[in-house]
């Protein structure tokens, strides 16, 4: 979920680039999936981020502090197995993340965009309520975006270092993204994206999903955009759906 969202907020963001002024924007979205996670009890998550993104230069950082509702715990919003134990529905604050974000190309040269993304997962969520793996998570990765003609390609690339809660082993994953965005009106841009990484648990199942979104500017300082999700391993939710409103500054 993590890094399918950050993608393409970033390359919607981007859509205009280059961006000349410094920026500050927020956003809050709502985020709903449901799923088995290949464990037969049915698991549902809701996930309410509050973003902040600071742009200036080629510099992003982002600063997301989530609300989570998490019904039977078994994986937690960015697919890592939880610990058990915990009751039929916990809720609370969720995991904080940080990261820096390098445009080592804007596009405003050759339309295309490079940019080198570093994150760390802050355990900010309760452990002992399912909320969290108590552990602090690290991934870098690519980001790159090229226009041709009306559409713009997109893909990622990227690692991520899990810490290892008690009595678990976690695998470091790769994981990788590619899509397109597409203009369908003068305010409104459609695309897709199909999302993969690598198991993080000898006994789990990698991450397939595919990922369809709009998002319609309403105006200069606000935009909104609607997702749903469908995935196709056990490390994936059965259906995920959502929006996120923004507003810049």
């Amino acid at each position: 979920m993590d890094f399918r969202r950050t993608l393409i907020a970033s390359l919607l963001a981007s859509l205009t680039f280059p961006v000349l002024a410094d920026t500050f924007s927020t956003s809050i979205g709502a985020d709903y999936s449901e799923g088995d996670y290949g464990t037969g009890t049915r698991s549902e998550i809701w996930y309410v981020p509050l973003v902040g993104k600071y742009e200036t230069g080629p510099m992003t950082y982002r600063l997301t502090v989530p609300w989570l509702r998490i019904t039977n715990p078994s994986v937690g919003p960015d697919g890592a197995p939880l610990p058990g134990g915990c009751g039929k529905v916990e809720s609370g604050l969720g995991d904080t993340i940080a990261s820096a974000d390098y445009a080592v190309l804007d596009g405003s040269q050759s339309s295309v965009l490079v940019d080198l993304i570093g994150k760390v997962k802050f355990p900010t969520a309760d452990e002992d309520k399912c909320l969290g793996t108590g552990k602090t998570d690290y991934s870098v990765q690519v980001d790159l975006a090229k226009a041709f003609g009306p559409v713009t390609g997109f893909a990622t690339l990227g690692w991520r270092k899990f810490g290892d809660p008690s009595d678990s082993n976690f695998d470091d994953p790769i994981f990788a993204s590619l899509g397109f965005a597409l203009p369908v009106a003068a305010l409104t841009t459609v695309g897709a994206s199909y999302d993969w990484r690598q198991k993080v648990v000898s006994t789990g199942d990698q991450i397939k999903e595919l990922t369809l979104f709009v998002t319609r500017k309403l105006n200069h300082e606000w935009k909104v955009q609607f997702y749903v999700v469908k995935g196709f391993s056990d490390a994936s939710p059965d259906g995920e759906g959502g929006l996120v409103l923004s507003h810049t500054f």
